[in-house]
Protein backbone atom coordinates (compact mmCIF):
# COMPACT_ATOMS: atom_id res chain seq x y z
CA UNK A 1 0.00 0.00 0.00
CA UNK A 2 1.40 3.36 -1.04
CA UNK A 3 -0.05 6.07 1.20
CA UNK A 4 0.50 9.70 0.32
CA UNK A 5 -1.86 11.03 2.96
CA UNK A 6 0.82 12.22 5.36
CA UNK A 7 -0.18 12.20 9.02
CA UNK A 8 -3.91 12.01 8.30
CA UNK A 9 -5.81 10.26 11.07
CA UNK A 10 -7.45 7.13 9.73
CA UNK A 11 -11.11 8.10 9.82
CA UNK A 12 -12.64 7.57 6.38
CA UNK A 13 -11.81 7.05 2.71
CA UNK A 14 -13.62 8.58 -0.27
CA UNK A 15 -14.28 6.57 -3.44
CA UNK A 16 -12.94 7.86 -6.76
CA UNK A 17 -15.18 6.32 -9.46
CA UNK A 18 -17.60 9.26 -9.43
CA UNK A 19 -14.83 11.88 -9.46
CA UNK A 20 -13.00 9.98 -12.18
CA UNK A 21 -15.79 9.01 -14.56
CA UNK A 22 -19.00 10.73 -13.48
CA UNK A 23 -18.65 14.48 -13.04
CA UNK A 24 -18.52 15.70 -16.62
CA UNK A 25 -19.30 19.36 -15.88
CA UNK A 26 -17.46 19.88 -12.58
CA UNK A 27 -13.98 21.32 -13.09
CA UNK A 28 -10.91 20.41 -11.03
CA UNK A 29 -10.58 23.92 -9.61
CA UNK A 30 -14.18 23.74 -8.33
CA UNK A 31 -13.54 20.33 -6.77
CA UNK A 32 -10.42 21.57 -4.96
CA UNK A 33 -12.08 24.77 -3.74
CA UNK A 34 -14.99 22.89 -2.15
CA UNK A 35 -13.15 19.78 -0.95
CA UNK A 36 -13.22 19.32 2.85
CA UNK A 37 -9.79 19.63 4.43
CA UNK A 38 -8.28 16.28 5.35
CA UNK A 39 -10.62 14.11 3.25
CA UNK A 40 -8.49 11.45 1.53
CA UNK A 41 -9.26 9.12 -1.36
CA UNK A 42 -8.23 5.69 -2.65
CA UNK A 43 -7.33 4.62 -6.19
CA UNK A 44 -4.96 2.34 -8.13
CA UNK A 45 -1.91 3.94 -9.74
CA UNK A 46 0.91 2.08 -11.43
CA UNK A 47 -0.53 -1.23 -10.27
CA UNK A 48 -0.54 -0.23 -6.60
CA UNK A 49 -3.31 0.98 -4.25
CA UNK A 50 -2.81 4.65 -3.37
CA UNK A 51 -4.29 6.79 -0.61
CA UNK A 52 -3.88 10.52 -1.06
CA UNK A 53 -5.43 13.95 -0.90
CA UNK A 54 -7.59 15.57 -3.57
CA UNK A 55 -4.70 17.47 -5.20
CA UNK A 56 -2.69 14.26 -5.55
CA UNK A 57 -5.65 12.38 -6.98
CA UNK A 58 -6.51 15.08 -9.53
CA UNK A 59 -2.86 15.35 -10.59
CA UNK A 60 -2.84 11.60 -11.28
CA UNK A 61 -6.22 11.81 -13.04
CA UNK A 62 -5.05 14.56 -15.37
CA UNK A 63 -1.63 13.06 -16.15
CA UNK A 64 -2.72 9.45 -16.85
CA UNK A 65 -4.97 8.42 -19.73
CA UNK A 66 -5.65 4.72 -19.35
CA UNK A 67 -7.95 4.62 -16.33
CA UNK A 68 -10.06 1.57 -15.53
CA UNK A 69 -12.91 1.19 -13.03
CA UNK A 70 -12.45 -1.45 -10.30
CA UNK A 71 -14.88 -2.82 -7.75
CA UNK A 72 -13.90 -4.89 -4.73
CA UNK A 73 -13.99 -8.18 -6.65
CA UNK A 74 -11.55 -6.86 -9.23
CA UNK A 75 -9.08 -6.05 -6.45
CA UNK A 76 -8.79 -9.77 -5.71
CA UNK A 77 -7.12 -10.24 -9.11
CA UNK A 78 -3.49 -9.61 -9.97
CA UNK A 79 -2.74 -6.65 -12.25
CA UNK A 80 0.43 -5.25 -13.77
CA UNK A 81 2.38 -2.08 -13.05
CA UNK A 82 0.65 -0.27 -15.92
CA UNK A 83 -2.77 -0.57 -14.29
CA UNK A 84 -4.52 2.62 -13.16
CA UNK A 85 -8.06 2.51 -11.84
CA UNK A 86 -10.71 4.53 -10.07
CA UNK A 87 -12.38 2.62 -7.24
CA UNK A 88 -16.09 2.12 -6.68
CA UNK A 89 -17.60 2.00 -3.20
CA UNK A 90 -16.83 -1.70 -2.81
CA UNK A 91 -13.27 -1.25 -4.10
CA UNK A 92 -12.75 1.50 -1.56
CA UNK A 93 -14.24 -0.66 1.19
CA UNK A 94 -11.70 -3.39 0.44
CA UNK A 95 -8.84 -0.88 0.72
CA UNK A 96 -10.39 0.58 3.89
CA UNK A 97 -10.58 -2.87 5.49
CA UNK A 98 -6.93 -3.58 4.72
CA UNK A 99 -5.68 -0.23 6.00
CA UNK A 100 -7.85 0.35 9.08
CA UNK A 101 -10.31 3.02 7.93
CA UNK A 102 -13.72 2.30 9.54
CA UNK A 103 -15.83 4.45 7.19
CA UNK A 104 -16.09 4.87 3.41
CA UNK A 105 -17.84 7.70 1.56
CA UNK A 106 -19.61 7.49 -1.79
CA UNK A 107 -22.63 9.11 -3.45
CA UNK A 108 -24.89 6.70 -5.35
CA UNK A 109 -24.30 3.02 -4.62
CA UNK A 110 -24.81 -0.05 -6.77
CA UNK A 111 -27.41 -2.68 -6.04
CA UNK A 112 -29.88 -5.02 -7.69
CA UNK A 113 -31.18 -4.20 -11.13
CA UNK A 114 -31.31 -4.82 -14.86
CA UNK A 115 -27.65 -4.03 -15.40
CA UNK A 116 -25.26 -6.70 -16.67
CA UNK A 117 -22.64 -6.01 -14.00
CA UNK A 118 -25.22 -5.42 -11.27
CA UNK A 119 -27.60 -8.32 -11.03
CA UNK A 120 -26.10 -8.12 -7.55
CA UNK A 121 -23.51 -5.33 -7.38
CA UNK A 122 -20.53 -6.18 -5.16
CA UNK A 123 -21.27 -3.04 -3.12
CA UNK A 124 -23.89 -5.15 -1.33
CA UNK A 125 -21.83 -8.24 -0.35
CA UNK A 126 -18.95 -5.94 0.60
CA UNK A 127 -21.25 -4.02 2.95
CA UNK A 128 -22.48 -7.22 4.56
CA UNK A 129 -19.05 -8.86 4.94
CA UNK A 130 -16.32 -6.27 5.56
CA UNK A 131 -17.50 -4.52 8.72
CA UNK A 132 -17.24 -1.10 7.09
CA UNK A 133 -19.72 1.76 7.59
CA UNK A 134 -20.67 3.27 4.22
CA UNK A 135 -22.04 6.80 3.91
CA UNK A 136 -24.05 7.17 0.71
CA UNK A 137 -26.91 9.12 -0.80
CA UNK A 138 -29.06 6.28 -2.15
CA UNK A 139 -28.90 3.32 -4.49
CA UNK A 140 -28.79 4.69 -8.04
CA UNK A 141 -32.09 5.55 -9.70
CA UNK A 142 -31.96 2.92 -12.45
CA UNK A 143 -31.80 0.12 -9.84
CA UNK A 144 -34.50 -1.68 -7.90
CA UNK A 145 -34.11 0.34 -4.70
CA UNK A 146 -36.57 -1.68 -2.53
CA UNK A 147 -34.92 -4.97 -3.57
CA UNK A 148 -31.45 -3.49 -2.93
CA UNK A 149 -32.25 -2.25 0.57
CA UNK A 150 -34.22 -5.39 1.44
CA UNK A 151 -31.22 -7.55 0.45
CA UNK A 152 -28.97 -5.51 2.73
CA UNK A 153 -31.35 -5.79 5.68
CA UNK A 154 -31.69 -9.54 5.13
CA UNK A 155 -27.91 -9.88 5.12
CA UNK A 156 -27.13 -8.11 8.36
CA UNK A 157 -26.57 -4.53 7.24
CA UNK A 158 -28.10 -1.83 9.44
CA UNK A 159 -29.62 1.00 7.37
CA UNK A 160 -30.03 4.51 8.74
CA UNK A 161 -31.51 7.65 7.24
CA UNK A 162 -29.98 11.00 8.20
CA UNK A 163 -32.89 13.12 9.40
CA UNK A 164 -35.31 11.06 7.31
CA UNK A 165 -37.44 7.92 7.55
CA UNK A 166 -37.36 7.29 3.80
CA UNK A 167 -35.15 6.52 0.85
CA UNK A 168 -36.83 7.74 -2.32
CA UNK A 169 -34.21 7.98 -5.01
CA UNK A 170 -30.81 9.40 -5.82
CA UNK A 171 -30.88 12.38 -8.23
CA UNK A 172 -34.53 11.74 -9.14
CA UNK A 173 -37.57 11.61 -6.83
CA UNK A 174 -38.91 8.05 -6.81
CA UNK A 175 -41.24 6.04 -4.56
CA UNK A 176 -40.73 6.11 -0.79
CA UNK A 177 -39.02 3.15 0.87
CA UNK A 178 -39.40 3.28 4.64
CA UNK A 179 -36.21 2.95 6.66
CA UNK A 180 -35.95 1.43 10.12
CA UNK A 181 -34.01 4.23 11.82
CA UNK A 182 -34.14 8.03 11.45
CA UNK A 183 -30.76 9.26 12.67
CA UNK A 184 -30.24 12.81 13.93
CA UNK A 185 -26.99 14.72 13.44
CA UNK A 186 -26.49 14.58 17.21
CA UNK A 187 -26.53 10.77 17.14
CA UNK A 188 -24.03 10.31 14.33
CA UNK A 189 -20.89 10.27 16.47
CA UNK A 190 -22.44 7.79 18.90
CA UNK A 191 -22.84 5.02 16.35
CA UNK A 192 -20.76 1.90 16.70
CA UNK A 193 -18.78 1.01 13.61
CA UNK A 194 -19.66 -2.09 11.64
CA UNK A 195 -21.84 -3.18 8.72
CA UNK A 196 -23.85 0.04 8.43
CA UNK A 197 -25.32 1.97 5.50
CA UNK A 198 -25.92 5.64 6.29
CA UNK A 199 -28.21 7.27 3.71
CA UNK A 200 -27.96 11.04 3.45
CA UNK A 201 -30.47 12.02 0.73
CA UNK A 202 -30.35 14.99 -1.60
CA UNK A 203 -33.15 17.43 -0.79
CA UNK A 204 -36.07 16.68 -3.10
CA UNK A 205 -36.30 20.24 -4.40
CA UNK A 206 -32.70 19.99 -5.65
CA UNK A 207 -33.19 16.80 -7.65
CA UNK A 208 -33.87 16.46 -11.36
CA UNK A 209 -37.57 16.51 -12.19
CA UNK A 210 -37.79 15.17 -15.75
CA UNK A 211 -38.22 11.37 -15.84
CA UNK A 212 -37.25 11.46 -19.52
CA UNK A 213 -33.68 12.05 -18.34
CA UNK A 214 -33.72 8.76 -16.42
CA UNK A 215 -35.27 6.85 -19.32
CA UNK A 216 -32.61 8.15 -21.71
CA UNK A 217 -29.78 7.48 -19.22
CA UNK A 218 -30.95 3.87 -18.91
CA UNK A 219 -31.00 3.50 -22.71
CA UNK A 220 -27.49 4.94 -22.94
CA UNK A 221 -26.22 2.64 -20.20
CA UNK A 222 -27.73 -0.44 -21.85
CA UNK A 223 -26.14 0.54 -25.17
CA UNK A 224 -22.78 0.85 -23.42
CA UNK A 225 -23.20 -2.64 -21.99
CA UNK A 226 -23.83 -4.07 -25.45
CA UNK A 227 -20.66 -2.35 -26.65
CA UNK A 228 -18.64 -3.84 -23.80
CA UNK A 229 -18.09 -0.66 -21.77
CA UNK A 230 -19.19 0.39 -18.27
CA UNK A 231 -22.85 1.30 -17.77
CA UNK A 232 -22.68 4.06 -15.15
CA UNK A 233 -20.13 6.46 -16.71
CA UNK A 234 -22.17 6.51 -19.93
CA UNK A 235 -25.47 6.93 -18.05
CA UNK A 236 -23.92 9.76 -16.04
CA UNK A 237 -22.74 11.46 -19.24
CA UNK A 238 -26.29 11.27 -20.60
CA UNK A 239 -27.72 12.78 -17.42
CA UNK A 240 -25.12 15.54 -17.62
CA UNK A 241 -25.89 16.36 -21.25
CA UNK A 242 -29.67 16.42 -20.84
CA UNK A 243 -29.57 18.44 -17.60
CA UNK A 244 -27.00 20.91 -19.00
CA UNK A 245 -24.50 19.91 -16.35
CA UNK A 246 -26.87 20.07 -13.38
CA UNK A 247 -26.69 16.33 -12.66
CA UNK A 248 -22.91 16.54 -12.19
CA UNK A 249 -23.24 19.43 -9.76
CA UNK A 250 -25.99 17.63 -7.80
CA UNK A 251 -23.84 14.52 -7.43
CA UNK A 252 -20.72 16.45 -6.45
CA UNK A 253 -22.66 18.40 -3.82
CA UNK A 254 -24.04 15.09 -2.51
CA UNK A 255 -20.54 13.64 -2.22
CA UNK A 256 -19.36 16.70 -0.27
CA UNK A 257 -22.40 16.44 2.02
CA UNK A 258 -21.65 12.76 2.63
CA UNK A 259 -18.03 13.58 3.53
CA UNK A 260 -19.39 16.01 6.13
CA UNK A 261 -21.54 13.19 7.56
CA UNK A 262 -18.46 10.93 7.72
CA UNK A 263 -16.65 13.69 9.61
CA UNK A 264 -19.42 13.69 12.22
CA UNK A 265 -19.42 9.89 12.50
CA UNK A 266 -15.65 9.63 12.97
CA UNK A 267 -15.16 12.68 15.17
CA UNK A 268 -14.61 10.58 18.28
CA UNK A 269 -12.12 8.29 19.96
CA UNK A 270 -13.40 4.81 19.17
CA UNK A 271 -11.40 1.82 18.05
CA UNK A 272 -11.95 0.18 14.68
CA UNK A 273 -14.72 -2.45 14.89
CA UNK A 274 -15.97 -0.85 18.15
Amino acid sequence: MNSMAGNNKKNYLVETALLGHGLISVKSDDIISQWPKGAVLAWIEGGQPKIGNIEEFLLAKESINNWKRFDGLKLKEKFNKNTNAYLTASGTMVIAKKTGYPVVVTAGIGGIGDIKAERLCYDLPALSQLGITLVATSPKDMLDIPATLSWLKDNGVKIFGVNTKYCNGYIMKLDDYKLSVNLSYEDLNKMPYGCNLILNPIKEEKRLKNKYFLDEAIKSGKKAELEGTHYHPVANACFDRLSLGLSSKIQFDALISNIEIAELITNRKLKFND
